[in-house]
């Protein structure tokens, strides 16, 4: 195994971890966990442009991001987003729902690249490695684009009156 396998296994197995942990607890909707998935995408995809990659891999990674922005947006729909009357506070939840669609995006990539094989064409194993993170990445900012659309509904439209912490 070579250090860009384990690098990217690493970044997928922390992210894949990072958001199933945050699905499966009851959490309240905060400014910072809106903002997270937008920072963490620009960040990524600094990191990603820095090494200078071909254009095959830049329109992998674009591909996979906007694959994983749109099951984002539809996934996010399985998002339970409620207001606690008692206490104003807006909480979400993802469940094992939201789990499944992390699933599919692993598997895709598994499928994608034995279609790859299957047909002859030759990948680069790191432009799909970064099209998967894209895609998960992607997959989260979509699914907190579609939480904070009901969560701002809850709060009276204002992003303000939502928790700051």
């Amino acid at each position: 195994m070579n250090s860009n396998v384990i690098v990217t296994v690493s970044v997928v197995l922390v992210i894949v971890v990072f958001i199933f942990v945050r699905q499966v607890i009851q959490r309240p909707v905060t400014q910072i966990s809106l903002l997270l998935p937008l920072i963490l995408s620009v960040a990524l995809g600094g990191v990603f442009l820095a090494g200078h990659p071909a254009s095959e891999g830049i329109a992998a990674v674009v591909i996979g991001a906007l694959l994983g922005i749109g099951t984002g947006l539809l996934s996010g729909q399985v998002v339970r987003v409620w207001r606690d009357e008692a206490t104003g506070i807006v909480f979400q939840y993802g469940g094992w729902h939201y789990l499944i669609v992390l699933l599919v995006l692993l598997l895709a990539r598994v499928l994608i690249r034995f279609v790859f094989i299957w047909s002859g064409s030759v990948v680069d194993e790191m432009a799909m490695n970064a099209a998967l993170i894209a895609a998960l990445v992607g997959n989260l900012l979509g699914r907190d684009i579609r939480t904070a659309l009901r969560a701002l509904k809850l709060s009276g439209g204002s992003f303000t009156r939502l928790s700051s912490r």
